[in-house]
């Protein structure tokens, strides 16, 4: 497994208050989870950000900006198996099982299969290219 990106819950006005705002944007609206997504990769570390902004009060990360304040949402690593990691973590203890579902993000390969973990006040994302055969 690979880190892949760092998830971060602000307003659009927040952005400009961190240090790694991004340079080159992809914006995405993600209409499954009611956000805005804004993404930047840094090549210097090969990381992505993802900024994510809610639409709306139905938004997945808008309790979760009103309580917290902006930052760190969720840490997304990248897997070869998604389905093979599920079994796996859901054998382990303290791991508690979200929710999944299949986006399209271009800038992340296209078609992604994605899923959410908690564990010890993270949230833990695994994601996955997908490619219809």
């Amino acid at each position: 497994m690979k880190l892949h990106h760092i998830g971060i819950v602000c307003s659009e006005t927040d952005i400009d208050r961190f240090i790694f705002k991004p340079k080159k944007k992809y914006v995405y609206f993600d209409n499954h989870q009611n956000n805005k997504l804004i993404i930047e990769y840094n090549q210097f570390n090969n990381l992505w950000m993802e900024f994510i902004i809610p639409r709306n009060e139905n938004s997945t990360v808008y309790k979760f900006l009103n309580k917290k304040g902006p930052g760190v949402h969720h840490i997304a690593y990248k897997t070869k198996n998604i389905l093979q990691k599920k079994r796996a973590l859901n054998k382990k203890k303290g791991f508690i099982y979200i929710n999944s579902f299949k986006t399209n993000i271009p800038c992340f390969g296209g078609l992604i299969k994605t899923m959410f973990f908690y564990n010890n006040n993270l949230i833990i994302e695994f994601l996955e290219n997908f490619n219809k055969k």
